[in-house]
């Protein structure tokens, strides 16, 4: 239970939090940590891998590997941020990559700056703790790594005695203040520790380069105090530099450059240097040496003229480049969604649970491009990449559509433009819930209004509204099929416990000959009949059987929670076995021409109705709507037209009354 808050508890828990990261004293005793534990002395790329690791990381049950900071935030880009987190890794180890740009490119809304923010968020945290302290010269505004007051003849024997590697020179500021204030003493230079703060500027810089033709580089290198260019030469240095520009606020972490290539030639160069040499060039006064990762991201067509610019090919050679395109699975899509709804006033609308799928089906198949493999649909692309059972169609298949589109994602709708035609949808003093197809009309009509869509092909867009509606249909027959059952969801994980039960026997007690165990008559039959139901032959039972359980095994060592949905092959399986057909649906929901037979269907329409509000999140309205929408659809009842291809009008009144 937690304790009662008092004025003076939270006064005295407020000091203490003041303190906690409180560390002063001189080079002399940081001198003797730093040499009991070499872990403190980090440079700026293995401080931010470090940051991203310490929420931890794990590998799925396909391999991929999965960092906790973005888990619940981004979604449906694993490969790109394995890419990113790649990057980092090898920088650590203070490889030549470490001395590159990272570039994100990408689409507007397509999680460039989400990815950047929550690094920034982890490397702030992160130097709060033990494992990330980071300790710096006393009134240094560049928080100067303290390990430069050691003179350079001796760094060799400190990282062959010790570990710890320097690298790097004192700013004028540190240099002026050893000498004129400390007498060149530097063991009683003061070092404190520091923790890094966007909003504070430590350790973290940020440039938006929305001015082609800034009047100054101050910004970035920082400014001048003309009143102090009198006096010798490093005085000068020491008293005019404020340092207080967005690459010095940046050193020892990291800054975030946006839309990057806005920037002129001037800024690019600076940049250059900075990467290749760590040293931020100061007009007229030589350079600073600075240590700090670089982040940029642009959109694609800023970054092609970039490219095509013969006097970039320096900058370019400096740049690791990777794309954050559009997520590319509608099921990841529904979370981007849900995620933008808990910070909006959407959530106080009641929206079915198939509104969000239809509207990320829709925004997805804008970003797919065309399959080139014979007889693939959209449709089948669309459920593929969402990682669903498609016969014939396999992982390979995936696989090599994947290869064969490199730029898909690219372009499309972005999940802004989705959820301002939902908020739209949901402006309409008449609409109860926004039921899919309210959403889907919403985003058909606003298309016009989409300025970075290309709109020349509108037959286009007309036929993801078609697939989208044809795709929608299988899902709401779906959803009644299984609330036309009492307790299916129960009934299935049934199923599914009494499937991995048996695999357990089989693989968890081995005989002393290596084999797996054998099984039972009744057990194997049951088995059989699961695997049989999604076309699995007798001489590849075993091969699917230690998949599955080398999957579960997967699941359970990472803490993960299993059920019948988790893996598609063995949702299908149980589905086939418990889904009522569609036939059968189809003749309990159509009302009967007789009074004795109304009766009973009215009580069985009843129960479907309570079990979709009670169980699946609708609502009154928009569960009348499903039963009577699928009804419709499995009478072969068209939803829509599509005249001539361009337009298309809705023969389905999807918000009556």
């Amino acid at each position: 239970m937690t304790d009662e808050l008092s004025i003076q508890s939270i006064l005295d828990k407020s000091d203490k939090e003041l303190d906690r990261f409180a560390w002063t004293g001189t080079f002399e005793n940081y001198l003797r940590l730093v040499t009991e534990n070499p872990a403190l002395c980090k440079l700026s790329h293995s401080l931010v891998y470090e940051s991203i690791l310490a929420n931890g990381a794990e590998t799925s049950s396909t391999g991929q590997p999965i960092y906790g900071l973005f888990e619940n935030d981004i979604f449906g880009l694993e490969d790109a941020l394995d890419k990113v987190v790649r990057y980092f890794a090898a920088s650590a180890k203070r490889l030549e990559v470490r001395k590159r740009i990272l570039l994100l490119i990408g689409p507007p809304a397509g999680g460039k700056s989400s990815i950047v923010d929550l690094i920034k968020s982890a490397l702030e945290k992160y130097t709060r703790t033990d494992e990330g302290a980071v300790y710096a010269i006393s009134e240094c505004p560049m928080q100067e790594d303290p390990l430069h007051l050691v003179p350079e003849d001796l760094r060799q024997g400190m990282f062959e005695q010790f570990g710890i590697y320097i690298e790097g020179d004192l700013c004028p500021r540190c240099r002026y203040n050893l000498k004129s204030k400390y007498d060149g003493k530097a063991s009683n230079m003061p070092v404190e520790r520091v923790t890094f703060s966007a909003r504070e500027a430590i350790g973290i810089g940020f440039y938006v380069a929305t001015n082609p033709n800034p009047s100054d580089s101050s910004l970035l290198v920082g400014s001048i105090d003309n009143n102090q260019l009198e006096g010798h030469r490093l005085e000068v240095a020491g008293k005019s530099f404020r340092l207080d520009g967005e690459l010095n606020v940046a050193n020892r972490g990291l800054i975030e450059f946006v839309e990057m290539f806005k920037a002129d030639r001037h800024q690019l160069n600076t940049l250059l240097g900075l990467a290749q040499e760590q040293t931020i060039k100061m007009d007229r006064f030589g350079s600073v040496y600075a240590d700090e990762v670089i982040i940029g991201h642009s959109n694609e067509g800023d970054f092609d003229v970039f490219a095509a610019d013969a006097h970039s090919e320096a900058l370019r050679d400096r740049i690791i480049a990777v794309q954050i395109p559009y997520n590319l699975r509608f099921g990841e899509e529904i979370k981007i969604y849900e995620k933008m709804m808990r910070s909006s006033k959407l959530q106080d609308t009641h929206m079915p649970p198939l509104t969000l799928e239809v509207a990320s089906i829709f925004s997805v198949l804008s970003r797919l491009d065309q399959p080139t493999k014979q007889g693939m649909s959209m449709i089948d692309k669309l459920r593929l990449y969402n990682g669903e059972m498609v016969p014939p169609y396999t992982n390979n298949t995936l696989r090599e559509l994947r290869t064969n589109h490199p730029n898909e994602g690219m372009d499309g709708m972005s999940p802004r433009y989705v959820m301002n035609r939902i908020d739209t949808a949901a402006s309409n003093p008449d609409i109860n819930c926004i039921f899919p197809l309210v959403a889907l009309d919403s985003l058909w009509k606003g298309l016009r209004e989409n300025v970075s869509l290309d709109l020349q092909d509108m037959s286009k867009y007309v036929s993801f509204v078609a697939d989208s509606v044809k795709l929608y249909n299988d899902i709401a027959v779906y959803q009644v099929q299984k609330a036309f059952e009492e307790s299916f969801d129960q009934t299935a994980e049934i199923l599914l416990e009494s499937y991995l039960s048996s695999l357990s026997d089989i693989f968890n007690d081995p005989s002393e000959t290596g084999n797996t165990q054998q099984i039972d008559t009744e057990t194997e039959k049951d088995m059989r009949e699961m695997e049989k139901a999604i076309d699995i032959a007798e001489r590849n039972k075993n091969v699917f059987r230690s998949e599955i359980h080398q999957i579960i095994t997967s699941w359970r060592q990472r803490g993960k929670s299993f059920n019948y949905t988790s893996e598609p092959r063995l949702k299908a399986a149980i589905e086939a076995r418990l889904l009522p057909s569609r036939r059968k649906v189809e003749r309990g929901l159509t009302e009967p021409r007789f009074a004795k037979q109304k009766i009973n269907w009215a009580r069985k329409r009843k129960s479907i109705l309570e079990r979709l509000v009670n169980s699946y999140g609708y609502c009154n309205h928009c569960s009348e709507d499903l039963i009577n929408y699928v009804n419709h659809v499995l009478k072969n009842r068209p939803v829509l037209k599509t005249p001539r291809g361009e337009s298309v009008e809705w023969l389905w009144d999807f918000n009556p009354n």
